[in-house]
């Protein structure tokens, strides 16, 4: 894919920058940085600018890539797209579909190298560095029979609490900015803070789903829930049962206990398939019982369920043969329910993919239970819903000739699915841009944050992300 392929977006208020600092204000900084700055040209820029989901929407360019290690790094580079009138791109675990982890001849702030977990057992409280993954927290907790509300995949970032933060754990113990106690945030200006329930209340209550809007969370501390050996895995069946298992996945959902949390795949991976991943957090029998309805009612190919302890969910899935594709294009539509309607039009679209490219539906995040016990107006994570899901979907290849039909499919897709949406979104999955798609977001909690957004950032220096306009 050729370089300037897609234009430098800019937002309303960002027409006035640069597109590349000087070598002096490099230079200063590369001396200055305790981590690694990465440039054009260096062996591994190639490497630093790349965000997971790779497709000629995401293949930016930036003019550099500084990999923080500390709060120091960070102001220094908030100082430097200050000074230089540089666009910036702030990166963790790097999990945006829309490549917002990446930019143009702009700066990206890597806070992937700032790791760190320390774990009170006692106060069942965790302090985590902004670069940690969902795993390498998952490591330290696990130990204590502990752990945070994490998202599904082992790969995502701790700070996705600022987009509201869903997974296994979300039916029992609510959303992952539900469990948020307090952050350390560095603002546009460059100010170092602290937000909790009794400093910066405003700032705290707007993090916890707000997204990236108000600066660059460096240090979440999160409370930690008793998590002991749960059972999990996953029962795959041929693709033509396809629409018999949405329908009872659907059904059996709307009637979980809150310990409970199941996601369906639709793939052309292995000739063609369907299957559903569980998690039962509670008691063993229970759960047991539970999952042995599913399949007397929907018989297995195959059958991986089995007693687990917590933290190999998030290695369940490492030999997925779908990490064989380089290139990716990903779109996530909220689904209000899964109707019968949405099961035949998910399939409708699932026949008339391209041949070129592999095709994945994800129905993920089923809502329900403590999660949805939440007041939407809580916190600024307002998408609380019972009955809802996240539909993910994406088209993988290997060959940069096959891009056009494969986004194509793609786009067509979400359009399609778009009716089905009750003009709402998830902030983690976000495909579209503008006011619009910051309303779909945050709903009714987008006038609040339109406010808080003016004070904390009124020249939105932090727009790459499901971006509020300060109003």
């Amino acid at each position: 894919m050729a370089a300037g392929t897609f234009a430098f977006c800019k937002s309303p208020l960002t027409s006035s920058l640069k597109p590349i600092a000087d070598k002096d204000a490099i230079n200063k900084l590369r001396r200055k940085l305790s981590g690694r700055l990465v440039l054009p040209g260096d062996p591994e820029y190639d490497a630093a600018r790349r965000v997971i989901e790779m497709n000629p929407a995401n293949d930016k360019h930036p003019a550099l890539v500084a990999q923080c290690r500390n709060d120091d790094d960070v102001l220094r580079c908030i100082d430097l797209a200050h000074q230089q009138q540089m666009e910036v791109a702030v990166r963790s675990g790097n999990h945006s579909i829309l490549g917002w982890g990446s930019c143009d001849k702009g700066i990206v702030i890597d806070l992937s190298p700032m790791k760190g977990v320390a774990v009170d057992p006692d106060k069942r409280i965790a302090r985590v560095h902004a670069g940690n993954m969902a795993e390498e927290v998952l490591a330290v907790t696990a130990s204590h029979g502990l752990a945070p509300i994490l998202g599904e995949c082992g790969t995502v970032g701790a700070g996705l609490a600022l987009g509201g933060g869903l997974g296994w754990l979300s039916g029992k113990y609510g959303a992952t900015s539900d469990s948020v106690l307090s952050a350390r945030l560095i603002t546009a200006d460059g100010r170092p803070l602290k937000a909790d329930a009794s400093t910066n209340e405003d700032l705290f209550w707007a993090i916890r789903g707000g997204g990236g809007n108000f600066g660059i969370a460096t240090l979440l501390e999160y409370q930690l829930h008793p998590v002991g050996e749960v059972i999990g895995g996953s029962l795959v069946y041929p693709i033509a049962k396809a629409k018999s298992v949405l329908r009872f996945f659907r059904d059996f959902m709307a009637n979980a206990p809150d310990e409970f949390q199941a996601e369906c795949y639709v793939t052309t991976h292995h000739g063609g398939r369907i299957s559903m991943e569980a998690v039962y957090a509670g008691n063993l029998e229970d759960g047991e019982r539970l999952l042995d309805r599913f399949r007397k009612s929907q018989a297995p190919d195959e059958d991986s369920v089995k007693r687990r302890s917590f933290a190999e969910i998030y290695r369940m899935d490492e030999d997925d043969s779908s990490m064989s594709c380089p290139f990716e294009y990903m779109k996530g539509v909220y689904l209000e329910r899964v109707s019968d309607e949405t099961i035949d039009l998910v399939l409708e679209c699932f026949r008339q993919s391209p041949p070129s490219c592999d095709i994945v539906f994800n129905f993920a995040h089923y809502m329900h239970g403590q999660v949805c016990r939440v007041s939407p107006e809580a916190t600024a994570f307002g998408l609380r819903k019972s009955g809802g899901v996240t539909l993910g979907f994406w088209a993988q290849w290997k060959e940069t000739a096959q891009a056009a039909a494969c986004v194509a499919w793609t786009d067509n897709t979400f359009e399609r699915l778009q009716p089905f949406s009750g003009g709402r979104a998830y902030a983690n999955y976000l495909s579209m841009k503008g006011k619009l798609a910051a309303n779909a977001v945050y709903g009714s909690n987008s006038p609040r944050l339109a406010q808080l957004k003016k004070k904390y950032d009124p020249e939105n220096f932090f727009h790459l992300n499901a971006n509020i306009l300060p109003e």
